[in-house]
């Protein structure tokens, strides 16, 4: 009876195994996947601009590359559990090959070392530090030259590095006449961006700049790009409202 137990036993887990197998396949897949549908197919803004033009959000089954990026995240999270569970599985099974491919008891002592430092220098560190900020940034803006004649032609102009800082809009102290004045070209929004963080960012008030785009009440929190798919307007309005608003 007990054998026949200890059976039983061993075809669960070898089933259990299989199962944490499969599981392991079908993330791994997964995770690469949404990794080169984020990198070659969603791809970043300025990638973006240069193939589709200015004013444009990429979605893929209605989500962004960003939303794309947090479920690759969740899914390298599971990937890591479903391992720690295969090596608790398989760990006399592992111990008893590292013993036979690494015999010198210190050598087996020093490998071990390096790989617990590499997993913490690499899998845990980056959870507890500080991205390096350049506040120098070169911003390229296209304006015409225009000749003695008729003709103009378009030429590429590099701005000096200037601090990210002087770019933000200044929040207002005392009375609304204070606003900076900001030119279109320095106005950046994004559609991950809110209009109440545009709103928030330029001083602006975010019920008469979702009124400027015929945006209904109630959706101030909602991603910029799910709104332009919705409601059919363009970034390039809200850069036109905020610039007259700094105006005056």
């Amino acid at each position: 009876m007990g054998i026949k137990s200890f059976k039983q036993m061993k075809i669960k887990k070898s089933k259990l195994n299989l199962l944490i197998d499969i599981l392991m396949f079908v993330i791994m897949v997964l995770v690469a996947g949404i990794g080169f549908l984020i990198r070659y197919v969603l791809v970043p803004g300025f990638q973006r601009n240069a193939i589709y033009g200015n004013d444009v959000e990429l979605y893929y089954l209605g989500m962004d590359r960003h939303q794309w990026g947090t479920i690759h995240l969740w899914l390298s999270l599971a990937l890591i559990f479903l391992l720690l569970l295969h090596i608790v599985f398989h760990w006399k099974q592992i111990v008893g090959i590292f013993k036979t491919m690494v015999p010198i008891r210190t050598l087996r002592l020093a490998l071990s070392s390096l790989l617990i430092l590499f997993t913490i220098v690499f899998g845990i560190m980056p959870l507890f530090v500080s991205p390096e900020v350049d506040e120098s940034v070169v911003h390229y803006s296209r304006h015409r030259e225009v000749n003695r004649g008729d003709d103009s032609e378009e030429k590429l102009e590099i701005i000096q590095p200037v601090s990210k800082q002087s770019q933000e809009v200044q929040s207002t102290k005392g009375n609304k006449g204070d606003r900076k004045h900001v030119d279109h070209s320095e106005i950046e929004i994004f559609g991950y961006m809110t209009i109440n963080e545009v709103a928030e960012k330029y001083n602006v008030s975010a019920q008469e700049l979702a009124k400027s785009i015929n945006v209904p009440n109630g959706n101030n929190d909602i991603k910029l790009g799910r709104l332009k798919k919705k409601y059919t307007f363009q970034i390039s309005e809200l850069r036109d409202y905020i610039e007259q608003k700094s105006i005056k």
